[in-house]
């Protein structure tokens, strides 16, 4: 039977194990993103104090860019904690059938009608609007005295905040027809998450792109010699030549599990139990697979609702599988990702990504052990 991670409905929410992991991985992405917005800041200051070469405006811009990325980790962050702020959390989740239904003006806007009429309006991605209609039901908190709500989806780790709709002739949508657990890429929702696997394959641009633009920087800040040029382009170089090499091997992977997932013909549920995980570690299990065998299954780049879903009902769905990488997902969800597989192995003989990649994992120390 298919199971999917589903919140907790007896504790409140903010208790809720997988409610938690969601926070916690917002929280290291503000971290993350404040970090390096203040360290552009930082530099953007220094800036203001050296003659405007044409190197030292190049430093400018690339600091400008890096300011206005990491700005956007603390704005999101505070959107979406306000359940949080809101005390809707105080409460448990609790699960609500529902009904997809269409505004007769509004477009763009997702609308569920629960049992007691109440409309819900929010803007889901695609993908979560399409699960949504699939499933039929969500798990809410609230609505509080302003018509502010949150839901969660069961299988998704994550939240996305609602409120109660203004007046309106709402009509139903046509039901779906039900989707039959085939080859997995058959399956519309897993499509739209395979297009990730295919750009990991070409993960090693996320380097010599920037290792590029920092090299014409230096070149730049050569003659008239611009301090602020040589040191941005410098260090951007020297960051994006140490994630080459990580990057090169994640893109091998990642061209294995887009070849397991085009020659597979179905989906393969294996029990797994995790392993406690350890900060700086890589999430990792051991797996009974067909035939009765064990084998060590090492995460490479963990998907927080894959690792979640794992976690919660003891399956791994496998969407594939070439030599030692595999694609696992979730079956009628846009969740993909990828592992390796040492058989017949309980301890890893060698770590299957450098220590650098693991700098970009997020924290799983919420998964129940």
């Amino acid at each position: 039977m298919l199971q999917y991670l589903e919140p907790r409905t007896d504790v409140p929410a903010i208790n809720d194990w997988s409610t938690g992991l969601i926070l916690q991985e917002l929280g290291l992405v503000r971290r993350t993103l404040s970090i390096v917005a203040l360290a552009a800041l930082a530099g953007l200051v220094g800036c203001l104090f050296l003659p405007m070469e044409i190197g030292n405006i190049a430093a400018i811009v690339v600091l400008s860019l890096f300011l206005l990325v990491g700005a956007i980790g603390p704005v999101m962050h505070r959107i979406q904690t306000l359940p949080v702020r809101r005390g809707l959390l105080d409460e448990p989740w609790r699960r609500c059938p529902v009904t997809v239904v269409d505004h007769p003006d509004d477009k763009y806007p997702t609308y569920v009608r629960m049992l007691d009429s109440v409309v819900l309006e929010s803007f889901p991605s695609s993908e979560l609007r399409d699960v949504l209609r699939h499933r039929g039901e969500v798990f809410v908190c609230g609505p509080d005295e302003k018509g502010k709500a949150v839901i969660r989806i069961a299988g998704l780790a994550e939240m996305e905040n609602v409120t109660v709709a203004r007046p309106a002739e709402f009509v139903d949508r046509e039901p779906e027809e039900p989707h039959e657990i085939g080859r997995p890429l058959d399956d519309p929702a897993v499509r739209k998450a395979f297009s990730g696997l295919v750009a990991g394959t070409r993960a090693t641009l996320g380097t010599t792109i920037p290792a590029g633009i920092g090299a014409v920087i230096v070149l730049m800040s050569l003659w008239p010699i611009a301090p602020a040029g040589l040191v941005v382009g410098g260090v951007v170089v020297v960051l994006s030549l140490l994630m080459l090499p990580s990057l090169i091997e994640l893109s091998r992977w990642y061209r294995d599990a887009v070849k397991a997932m085009h020659a597979a013909r179905r989906w393969i549920p294996v029990p797994i139990t995790l392993f406690p995980w350890q900060p700086g570690a890589l999430v990792a299990g051991l797996a009974t697979m067909e035939g009765g065998r064990l084998a060590l299954v090492q995460f490479v780049d963990p998907n927080l609702h894959v690792i979640a879903n794992i976690a919660d009902t003891g399956t791994m769905w496998i969407a594939g599988v070439h030599e030692d990488v595999i694609a696992v997902g979730v079956p009628r969800l846009p969740v993909l990702t990828i592992a390796a597989i040492q058989p017949d192995s309980d301890t890893p003989r060698e770590a299957p990504v450098p220590w650098i990649q693991r700098l970009r994992q997020p924290d799983f120390s919420r998964l129940p052990r």
